[in-house]
Order: C-alpha cells, then structure tokens, then sequence
C-alpha cells in the first residue's frame, strides 16, 4: 500500500549569495505529518558554517520567520538550549548536504516556516516539504493550477 502523501517545494533551487537568508512556508490542512528536507550544495571548506535554520508555525500564511512563532525543538543556535533545540550542523565542503525536519503536525498551528542562512559564501539550496498521513477526504493526487505549489504528477505502478 502506498501512503498518502503530498510533496510542496517550499522554495526553489536557488543561488544564495554570501550571507543571504531564505524564507518558505507549507500549509499543513488536512494532513498529521510532515517531512521537511533542506538540500544545500557544499560549502567552501573555509566557511562552512550556518548561522540560521530554525522552524515556526502559525495561524495564518507567515511571510518572514518573525511572523510566526518559533518550534523550540526544530531551532538550531550555537549550542541546545531553552530557545533552541539543536547545534547547528556545518555545511559539508564535499557532499551534497540534506537537512531532515520530522514534525508531528497534531497540536500544531496549520502553517510551518523554515529560515535558512549560510555564513559568508555563496551555495546552492532548495527545500521541499512532504505531507502525509492525509485525513479522509484531503485529494492528494490532483494536479493543481499552474500557481499552486504543489504534485504536477503523481504515477503509481
């Protein structure tokens, strides 16, 4: 049997400039669970530090990380503390490198935030974000307008 799940980029392959930050978000209705991968390209071995990757959630779509309010365990600082819950991870200088976020989306506020930055390089990054454990009812198969993120396809065999 094949799960019901539903995959969303949150924000395109992109090229970041040196000390640049990304913002995206997921509406979560209608789904329990969601996994979240973060993919960045190497880093220059010289700088492979990241000063920011941390999650929020809120009530209504937030447009910047200060919009939404902070999921304590899914923030990554200097060292895990009350505020955060993670160290944050270096960027490999010679592998691709993916970030997993796993969220249990019961109790939690409908949409999610994530807020990425390296430290003084320039990288390649994309994230995408996996919904599943769909209610009954939620379409997971539809192909969307062209302006909704969302499955263009979905193939089963």
């Amino acid at each position: 049997m094949l799960p019901q799940s539903k995959s969303i980029p949150m924000f395109e392959g992109l090229t970041m400039t040196s000390a640049a930050t990304v913002f995206g978000t997921v509406d979560t209705l209608g789904f329990d669970f969601c996994e979240i991968d973060l993919v960045a390209g190497t880093g220059a071995a010289a700088s492979t530090a990241v000063t920011t990757m941390q999650l929020c959630e809120d009530d209504t779509a937030p447009t910047a990380y200060s919009d939404g309010s902070p999921v304590t365990s899914l923030v990554g600082a200097a060292a895990v503390s009350t505020s955060a819950g993670f160290v944050l991870p270096a960027l490999s200088s010679t592998v691709s490198n993916v970030y997993r976020f796993n969220v249990d989306l019961k109790g939690r506020k409908r949409y999610l935030g994530i807020n990425f930055a390296p430290t003084l390089q320039t990288v390649g990054v994309a994230c995408v974000a996996r919904l599943s454990r769909a209610a009954d009812g939620v379409d997971t198969t539809r192909t969307p307008a062209i302006t909704v993120a969302g499955n263009r396809l979905v193939a089963n065999a």
